[in-house]
């Protein structure tokens, strides 16, 4: 069998195997050494005559050591990697454009290399920059020189677990610094050679930019850029969000689609000027490489590219393709090139989205009804909609897993939205690219294409929006692991191939032995609580998940003019948790850093119950919460010293500030008003504080023994103006948590303050360091989740 597989489609086959070399790399780190030395002793085994039982295993192992040897050379940080340059210094500069992209508001995003710093003398950095500039209107080429003075600041990591990592994600892409400038402060110098070919595709790409800017405007024009060299920086956020609800956003990114136009066009053109065969071939071939540097080397359009290259060669050399080893062929060329691009989003989705079409397509209408079978039906409408039905949910099935991995959502919709907007779209894209053709040689073409294309992106803009507004267009799940990954796309093979009755079997048994496994896990299994506090910068929010699941949110971060916390973190956070509901909302005063995110809550979030410290606060949020706390009917109680609540027989609640007598003298003060109260489960206990100062603490000294826990959250962000002696000693933490911002304007904590604690001996977390911060009890023990 494995010798049909391997004559079938022998790239492909391989492939597999090279990949596996670089995931190993990745997670191991293995010494570039030890891969060089381990491929060179494979490369002489070959030339020795061996075993035919052997060639096989030989060769796979040669694979993976070619693949983790590229991997760890690429990856390699000399001691002039720009990383080792970041730090609070300001910096002489000269760096090199790769790609630009200019955003409606003004903003320009860069991406450059052949970075040279002059500290004092010149020095020539590996690694690549990223340069934010605020207030540009000029436009960037490849190949131009900045020179600038700035601060190399090193990318954010994931703060909080389930994060998008924006530094890997950088890294992956081989930036690894990020400079932010206005553009009076840079220096451009141009090369002398201005006939380099990358220069070039940026002057066509910039070209077809204002052709359609001549002929089109607003949205209508910056979703036909987008659909045409890839530029989605003129794109609104809700157009953008309403193409990703709908399941289409897909749509936006150039891939084979929009190369399978190239493709067309350019071969009705040689074959109009009646070229011959192999001429034809290789004229496309080479627009086609052209297209792809016109769209800054995108990953899916390189795909798209080396695969219709492959049918084009194949055509004009009277050649067999197989799909899969074509499909191989693009990924091993790509990740040739650069073997980080497997770890690329972008990649993964493109490559397993043709697979699935290609391969799930087929195994689906082998296993439907023959009465149903596409190639039985007769009416060509009925024939094309169920067709193109098939076709989105061979894409969905095999891209779902990567989609809850990264995006924690199923999007149901598209397999019904894409049979309307994938047609719309090819009509969309192929009037685009006849009006870029035709519109640069006569301007009229450019504006009669230009209205004929508005009518239609409208057209298109509203049937997204539509889809999008459906209820149910997606479904929101919890984030799942690597582990889960693997396993959901080794469920989905068995269950696509359950016509043959070995996998039919296989899959019976694995369904057993994996229910058995659940059942005995949940019977063995002690219930665990989970405290998470959340990184919101200067603010508070903690999440605590009790051992029957219910759950517990005091507070939600901050809400300012610029960012929600409660939208940027606490809801994304729950949803990639599987939480749809918040049995019970603690506010613990009505600061905004404490509050500001709980009308997102709110709104997106089941919420039983609110309780807060008995201050009324003027504020526009205060005013808020109790305005949608009313409207959804969600009871707002203010709990009192000295109440308690019985959540299980081992798990109580129990509110030790404020009273209702200290509020009358402090009515005026939010943050000695906040809500103190102790969460206990079995031997461990938890201090939730919120913002209690020096007052509250003199009188929360009245519980005595009482204070003493296990995990204190260090009141006030650890101010000076609370943590007072006498109440640290009382409480005398295992664990004391800071949230607090990094760099903040108050200098939160203050150093007195950690010191008291050190002097017990606690263990300190801060959130502006270590980020979120993560417990697991059973009652017993507590122990720190690494969660990165």
């Amino acid at each position: 069998m494995l010798h049909t597989i391997i004559k079938r489609s022998p790239l492909a086959f391989l492939i597999i195997w090279y990949f596996a070399g670089i995931i190993v790399n990745r997670y191991a780190d293995i010494d570039v050494r030890y891969w060089l030395l381990t491929s060179s002793v494979l490369l002489t085994a070959g030339f020795i005559r061996i075993k035919n039982d052997y060639s096989i295993l030989l060769i796979l192992t040669l694979m993976i050591s070619l693949g983790g040897l590229n991997h760890s050379l690429r990856i390699q940080k000399e001691n002039n990697h720009i990383s080792h340059f970041i730090d609070e210094t300001e910096k002489n500069i000269i760096a090199v454009v790769e790609s630009s992209e200019a955003y409606s508001d003004g903003r320009q995003k860069i991406i450059a290399g052949d970075l040279i710093i002059n500290e004092p003398s010149s020095i020539q950095c590996s690694g690549k920059v990223l340069l934010r500039i605020k207030n540009s209107s000029r436009r960037y080429f490849f190949g131009d020189s900045l020179v600038f003075s700035a601060i190399l600041r090193e990318p954010s990591s994931r703060r909080n677990p389930g994060e998008f990592d924006y530094r890997n994600y950088l890294a992956n892409h081989h930036i690894y610094a990020l400079v932010y400038l206005e553009e009076n402060q840079i220096q451009v110098i141009e090369p002398r050679q201005h006939v380099l070919l990358r220069r070039f595709a940026n002057r066509l790409k910039y070209g077809i930019q204002d052709l359609i800017n001549r002929s089109m405007e607003g949205e209508p024009a910056a979703i036909l850029q987008a659909l045409l060299v890839g530029v989605r920086g003129e794109i609104s956020d809700e157009t953008e969000q309403a193409f990703v609800d709908s399941g289409a956003i897909h749509v936006l990114a150039v891939s084979g689609l929009h190369v399978g136009y190239v493709t067309l066009a350019f071969w009705v053109i040689t074959g109009f000027l009646r070229l011959p065969l192999k001429p034809r071939v290789i004229i496309t071939i080479l627009v086609l490489v052209m297209y792809i540097l016109v769209v800054d080397v995108k990953p899916s359009v390189m795909r798209a590219v080396i695969m219709a290259s492959m049918v084009l060669i194949s055509k004009g050399w009277e050649k067999q393709v197989n799909v899969f080893n074509s499909l191989a062929a693009a990924a091993l060329i790509q990740t040739l090139i650069d073997p980080l691009q497997l770890f690329d989003m972008g990649f993964q989705l493109s490559f397993t989205a043709v697979f699935s079409i290609v391969y799930i397509y087929q195994r689906i209408e082998t296993l439907l009804p023959e009465k149903i079978k596409p190639s039985e039906l007769h009416n060509n409408a009925v024939k094309y909609v169920f067709q193109m039905f098939l076709v989105s949910l061979a894409a969905l099935i095999g891209t779902v897993p990567i989609t809850i991995f990264y995006f924690n959502r199923i999007p149901i919709i598209s397999m019904l939205s894409n049979i309307v907007i994938i047609p719309l779209i090819g009509v969309i894209g192929a009037l685009g690219f006849a009006q870029v053709i035709l519109g640069s040689i006569w301007n009229w073409f450019n504006i009669a294409y230009g209205e004929i294309e508005t009518v239609l992106l409208i057209i298109l803009q509203k049937i997204v929006t539509l889809f999008s507004g459906i209820p149910g267009a997606y479904i929101t799940i919890a984030q799942i692991s690597m582990g889960t990954l693997i396993l959901l796309y080794i469920f989905i093979f068995l269950l696509l191939n359950t016509d043959k009755m070995k996998i039919r079997k296989g899959l019976v048994f694995g369904l057993l032995i994996a229910g058995n496994i659940f059942i005995w896990k949940t019977v063995f299994e002690k219930p665990q609580m989970t405290v998470t506090f959340l990184d919101v910068a200067q603010g508070d929010a903690a999440l605590i998940k009790l051992p029957d699941k219910r759950t517990i949110l005091i507070d939600a971060g901050d809400r300012t003019f610029h960012r929600d916390y409660g939208e940027l973190v606490v809801a994304p956070f729950l949803k990639r948790e599987g939480i749809r509901q918040i049995d019970l909302l603690i506010l613990t005063h009505p600061h905004s850093d404490h509050i500001g995110g709980a009308p997102t809550i709110i709104r997106n979030f089941k919420v039983d119950q609110i309780w807060e410290s008995d201050i009324a606060a003027g504020s526009r949020i205060y005013q808020e919460i109790h305005a949608l706390a009313d409207s959804l009917n969600i009871p707002v109680l203010t709990p009192n010293s000295g109440d308690m609540v019985t959540i299980s027989d081992n798990l109580k609640l129990y509110f030790l500030h404020p009273s209702e007598r200290f509020l009358e003298k402090h009515q005026r003060n939010y943050n000695d008003g906040s809500l103190v109260c102790k969460l206990v489960f079995g031997d461990i206990s938890i201090l939730f504080t919120g913002d209690a100062e020096e007052d509250s603490e003199d009188y929360l000294c009245y519980w005595d023994d009482f204070l003493k826990s296990t995990i204190i959250k260090v009141p006030h962000h650890g101010s000076n103006t609370s943590s007072t002696a006498h109440y640290v000693n009382l409480v005398d933490p295992e664990y004391a948590i800071v949230s607090v911002g990094l760099n903040n304007k108050f200098k939160h904590p203050a150093q007195s303050t950690l010191q008291r604690y050190r002097n017990l001996g606690s263990t300190i977390y801060r959130t502006d360091v270590e980020h979120a911060i993560q417990f697991q009890s059973n009652g017993k023990i507590v122990k720190i989740i690494d969660w990165e």
